[in-house]
């Protein structure tokens, strides 16, 4: 086979790789734009200036801002114990922590968990009648992170119990306390979703 020929082939692949990975981060961060419109005036400084007016939909939430502040101050608790129970799981290093397919579903228990917290914090800068960027960031990140957690939990309680059925040298106290911690986070997150309802159920949708 020609060497020469697979050199410019890569560097051809790998362009065309580079130029589809930025077309779709553009996209991923611009997924919005259509909510927005753009004009162009002249100021009373002769200049021309571009002012950009939101078009997209607004959420209402059908509350005061005050109910709001303690909404947000609920979220950010749940957030903290998720993360708090996520923790003390690792801390337990049962026997099957030693074991890949064990601990890697765990490590990325993390990124639910860190979308949850990133979730929290955007809604602390958000009021009660939300654009449609800081509505799905926020309230809907916050919904949708919570139920990835719960189910990876769930996964990482599956995955546990084969090992301790195919291991009969282990820690048992051990291997369930670690699966009772994963438990008491789904539960944590059950009743985050019933809190989630009451807070956030009754969201109004208003096009602008």
């Amino acid at each position: 086979m020609n060497k020469g020929v697979l050199k410019p082939c890569f560097f051809v692949t790998y362009n065309v790789r580079v130029a589809l990975t930025y077309v779709f981060l553009v996209m991923l961060f611009n997924k919005y734009k259509d909510d927005y419109k753009q004009v162009q005036s002249i100021g009373l400084d002769g200049k021309l200036r571009t002012v950009t007016f939101y078009e997209g939909s607004y959420f209402e939430l059908p509350y005061d801002e005050k109910q709001f502040k303690k909404n947000k101050i609920i979220c950010a608790g749940f957030s903290m114990l998720f993360l708090l129970i996520f923790l003390g799981a690792g801390l337990i290093n049962p026997d099957s922590s030693k074991t890949a397919w064990i601990v890697f579903p765990y490590f990325f228990l993390f990124l639910p968990i860190g979308f949850n917290l990133l979730g929290t914090f955007n809604l602390f800068g958000q009021k009660c009648r939300m654009e449609k960027a800081g509505y799905e960031e926020s309230i809907i990140r916050l919904k949708k992170s919570s139920m990835a957690i719960m189910i990876l939990a769930a996964v990482n309680i599956i995955l546990d119990l084969i090992f301790i059925c195919i291991n009969h040298n282990i820690n048992f106290v051990i291997e369930f306390s670690y699966i009772a911690i994963l438990l008491l986070l789904i539960v944590s997150v059950i009743a985050f979703g019933v809190k989630y309802d009451k807070m956030f159920g009754g969201v109004i949708r208003n096009s602008n």
